[in-house]
């Protein structure tokens, strides 16, 4: 079974440990600094370029990692707190919150397919946004007339620190990696 370096494995460890009740987001703002650093080895040409957005009042801050090939975007992605994914109202916020980002960051995407993840804390969810299409996958899940409907929840399904998490991370990465090679 693969996996990760044991330096961001125990920093995740370490995250989760130091937030029992799973609200605090920026505990895992090193262990994801740390992850992307070892995938987009950044002794080549990749950046990571932390985003800060202010939402209402000053105290709604979302950061986005967003790595820069050639200064122009490649990936994304962006952290919530692991406790609010039991909230649907959270789940929507979070996807809508990276459907806005890819609208912003497709004006000047360095390759033809975007990909970008959103984690409630080690849980992921994968987007994938194609410019010749203009297709972006997970697909919007739109509100019903008078049922209640939360597939969202389903979209998040598999954890960064297990091995199936880990190997679709890879294979994201690989997949930009390669795409920026034929640059």
């Amino acid at each position: 079974m693969a996996e990760w370096p044991d330096f961001i494995t125990r920093s995740f460890k370490s995250a989760v440990a130091s937030d029992p009740a799973g609200t605090n987001e920026s505990v895992f703002y090193g262990p994801y600094t740390r992850l992307l650093y070892n995938l987009f080895s950044f002794d080549g040409p990749y950046e990571l370029l932390p985003q800060y957005k202010i939402q209402g009042d000053s105290t709604n801050v979302t950061i986005i990692f967003v790595i820069a090939f050639q200064r122009r975007p490649v990936f994304w992605m962006e952290v919530n707190p692991s406790a609010s994914f039991r909230f649907s109202s959270k789940r929507k916020e979070a996807d809508s919150q990276m459907r806005k980002r890819v609208g912003d960051l497709r004006a000047n995407l360095a390759i033809p397919v975007l990909h970008g993840v959103s984690a409630f804390g080690t849980r992921l969810c994968f987007y994938k946004y194609d410019a010749h299409s203009q297709e972006l996958t997970p697909h919007r899940i739109l509100a019903h007339p008078t049922v209640v409907t939360d597939m969202l929840a389903d979209n998040w399904d598999c954890d960064v620190l297990e091995t199936d998490g880990m190997q679709r991370l890879e294979k994201v990465i690989e997949e930009v990696q390669e795409m920026c090679a034929r640059i």
